[in-house]
């Protein structure tokens, strides 16, 4: 049998193997999970670790209530222009911002053809396609509809997040169907603003990426 062979035949029994249970745990891990304090509401506890990065929220009923909150940060923050991807879902949110006078821009082509547009707007949103609780953790997937650069390249990330895609803890992500058939290719877990420090603790904000997230829970 060839490296080759032996590589894919591998990669075939890993394919079948299923993933452990979160609560299927080792002593150590058991250990570990004890001493942390009690997911209780996901919803409830999202919001405080969100919180404590100095992330903003909105609570919102559902999808049709999401134009008016994002037009209330769009005023907040001086929002003059957004960029979304194609999601159809996003159409009514790029027709209400159209008619408050916001220069609402898609991501339909490639980085290249759309770089000048891309890194003169200042705000990308997004769909999340759920989120972490006992971290505070984005779950973002990007794909055609949706580039990367859009939660990447603004100043401005607005992240749309569905309550009922909540997951306890990373783990319960990892155990869902969902990701069990279908893994995606890039995960992008977003926990906060971009940010990082030199060897003497500066903290700068914005480096790498947005300096300000914002997060609309629906439902």
């Amino acid at each position: 049998m060839s490296a080759r062979d032996n590589i894919l035949n591998r990669l075939r029994i890993g394919a079948r193997t299923a993933f452990a249970h979160p609560n299927a745990t080792t002593a150590r891990e058991a250990e570990w999970a004890a001493k942390q304090p009690p997911i209780g509401d996901p919803a409830r506890r999202f919001l405080a670790e969100i919180g404590k990065v100095g992330t903003s929220y909105l609570r919102v009923p559902d999808w049709t209530a999401v134009p008016d909150a994002v037009t209330s940060w769009v005023r907040e923050y001086g929002i003059s222009s957004v960029m979304t991807g194609t999601t159809p879902a996003l159409e009514p949110l790029r027709e209400h911002l159209r008619a408050q006078g916001v220069d609402t821009r898609i991501l339909a082509e490639t980085a290249e053809t759309q770089r000048e547009e891309i890194f003169n707007t200042d705000c990308g949103i997004t769909t999340a396609r759920g989120a972490i609780a006992d971290t505070g953790s984005l779950l973002l997937i990007p794909s055609a509809q949706e580039p990367r650069l859009l939660s990447l390249a603004m100043p401005v990330h607005i992240a749309l997040l569905e309550r009922a895609n909540l997951f306890p803890t990373l783990a319960d992500y990892l155990a869902n169907n969902e990701f069990r058939n279908q893994p995606p290719t890039n995960l992008v877990l977003v926990s906060g603003a971009s940010r990082t420090a030199d060897i003497e603790l500066t903290l700068t904000v914005g480096v790498h990426g947005p300096k300000v997230l914002l997060v609309a829970l629906i439902g």
